[in-house]
Parts: C-alpha cells; structure tokens; sequence
C-alpha cells in the first residue's frame, strides 16, 4: 500500500511539474499571439510569447522525466534549420517579381542558398550524427514523425504551386520550373531515406512512418474539403429559408429634413 502511495504520488509530482514547465508555457505562446495581433496589449503578448517558447525550448531540462518534453526537445533540434528555411524561402518568394514589398534582387539568391544549407542540415540529422537524441541514447520520437511528414508535405505543395503557377499565372514560367525543382529535390531526398538507412533509423521504419504521414496529410486536406462543403451546405440551408426582404417605407418629411440639416452642416451647401 505504502508503495503504491508512493508511485502515486511521484506520478502526481511529474504531472504537476510537466504542467508548470511545458503545458502553461505552451499555452502562453497562442496567448501572446492573440494579445499582440488583437492590439490589446502587443508588448504584453510579445513577452508572453517569447518566455512561454523559450520555457517549452528548455523543457527538456527542467522536466526531463516527462515524456511531453520530446516535443520541446524536438523543437529546439530543428529551429536553427528552420529559421533558415524560413528565411530563404521569404528572400525567393519577395525577390523576385511581386508588386509588394519588394527585396533587392540579390535576396533570391541568397534565399536559394539559405534552402539548400538548411536542406543539407536536416539530411545530416537523418544520415549523420546530428540526429535529435532525447534521453537515454534514444532518437527523439517526434523526429521520425516530423521528418517524413516534412518531406511529402514539401514535396507536395512545390508540386501544386508549380502547377497552379503554369495554369493560372501569368508569365510565371521561371517560378514554376525553380518550384518544380525544389519538388523533385524534396521528392529524391524522401526516397533515398526510404532505400538508404539513416544514422540512428533504419529504412523500413522511414517508410512506414512515411505511408503514415501520407495517409495523415491525405486525411487532413479530405477533411478541410468536407467541413468547408458542410459550411456551404448550412450557409446555403440558412439563407434560402429566410423570407425575401421587404421594401422599405418611403422617408418621412422629418427623416428628409433631418438628412438635408447633416448634408448642410458637413457640406455647406446653405452658404451656396
């Protein structure tokens, strides 16, 4: 009884602790988001945001018994490349033509170049020592899930964009070719990590997760697509059994008197 109590208890304290150090902090960043676009409060939001990511980025140390940590460990492994892509990917799109905001034309390259190191850095998480380990000389969890699902994803998405910008841009061509390039760059690293083991993963295990992520993502946009037509569905239900509107009553003289005294007053019609 004593040690059931015991395990009981050393259970709550994990709980409790994963709930101060990662689950509140993670809810602080969504937050601080909603403060800082709502404009209530933006300095207030920022400050909300950034110490609820950066406790969530720590977790892994200031909770290492929960297992909910794997995912702020995750993040931590994979923000340095990210922030990299992010910033190639914003210096091509905003480098080349668009009527807004506009970077110096020296942006696209630098951002092509920003893709490919950031690329490059998560291949050799995959084939190189630089895999994410958690605790205990195990791979992060979370990484053989983020890294298929990253690689369909991307692939994917260059692929319709690279279509839709031949189908409905205008003079595009340029953008469509470098976008199908980067399509099927993604689409040889997804299948050379389905033939070649990685560093701490085997081939076999990047497939089946691969399959998983297909089947997530297929699922998700399958989802979008029915919640989006049910939407329209009620929408339309809704505005056909209203009554058809009514005409108005004509003004009254005092409505028109009333009218006339406003346009008078802003326009100074009675000097005229």
């Amino acid at each position: 009884m004593f040690i059931r109590c015991g395990v009981a208890e050393c259970d709550m304290n994990q709980m409790l602790e994963a709930a101060i150090w990662f689950w509140i902090p993670l809810c602080l960043i969504p937050l601080g988001m909603w403060f800082f676009i709502s404009g209530k409060s933006k300095s207030i939001g920022k400050i909300l945001s950034i110490v609820g990511l950066l406790l969530v980025l720590a977790s892994s140390w200031t909770v290492p018994s929960s297992d909910s940590t794997a995912g702020g460990h995750l993040l931590l492994s994979i923000i340095a490349p990210s922030l990299l892509l992010a910033y190639g990917v914003h210096g091509m799109i905003f480098g080349g033509n668009v009527p807004v905001g506009r970077l110096d034309s020296t942006a696209r390259l630098s951002g092509f170049v920003a893709i490919l190191f950031s690329l490059l850095i998560f291949c050799l998480m995959h084939w190189y020592n630089l895999t994410p380990i958690w605790r205990d000389g195990e791979v992060n969890p979370y990484w053989i899930v983020f890294w298929p699902t990253f690689l369909v994803f991307s692939t994917s998405l260059c692929f319709v964009a690279s279509v839709g910008l031949v189908t409905y841009g205008d003079n595009r061509s340029n953008e469509s070719v470098k976008l199908a390039i980067i399509s099927v760059i993604m689409g040889g690293i997804a299948i050379s990590a389905m033939v070649f083991d990685g560093y701490l993963t085997s081939a076999k295990e990047f497939r089946d997760y691969l399959w998983l992520s297909v089947a997530d993502i297929f699922g998700t946009i399958v989802g979008l697509i029915l919640a989006i037509i049910a939407f329209a569905i009620v929408i339309w239900a809704y505005e056909k059994s209203l009554p058809l509107p009514e005409n108005a009553p004509p003004p009254t003289e005092d409505e028109i008197k009333h009218v006339v005294s406003l346009a008078v007053s802003n326009l100074g019609g009675e000097e005229e």
